[in-house]
């Protein structure tokens, strides 16, 4: 019995030695991020990038310019194969392309 003890002892011992010759880990100062005013994205923006994004890249529509009322029927021509958006979705939508990529002046 006195033979645990003794190991126990001299393990206790080593962890205690080798636990004071180790360094302190280095001390890292917070990474702090510069403070950015958020981008107001418009409504028809945000649904956009939410929603067109999952299947298509923006270089499959970005060259086109169109109207409202085209950019409304490529919406809702989307809306036909299956895409799950309101009413109110495609009319921010389609106002957001309008201005965005409506046709050139």
């Amino acid at each position: 019995m006195w033979r645990v003890h003794a190991a126990a002892l001299l393990l206790f011992a080593s962890v205690c030695v080798a636990s004071a010759h180790a360094e302190p880990a280095p001390k890292q100062e917070p990474q702090v991020r510069p403070a950015t005013p958020p981008v107001a994205a418009s409504p028809g923006q945000q649904i956009l990038g939410q929603k067109c994004f999952q299947c298509h890249a923006a270089s499959m529509w970005t060259p086109l310019r169109q109207d409202r009322k085209a950019w409304e029927s490529v919406l809702y021509r989307m809306v036909g194969r299956g895409a799950l958006w309101t009413e109110a979705e495609v009319n921010a939508m389609a106002d957001f392309l309008a201005q965005t990529r409506g046709p050139a002046k």
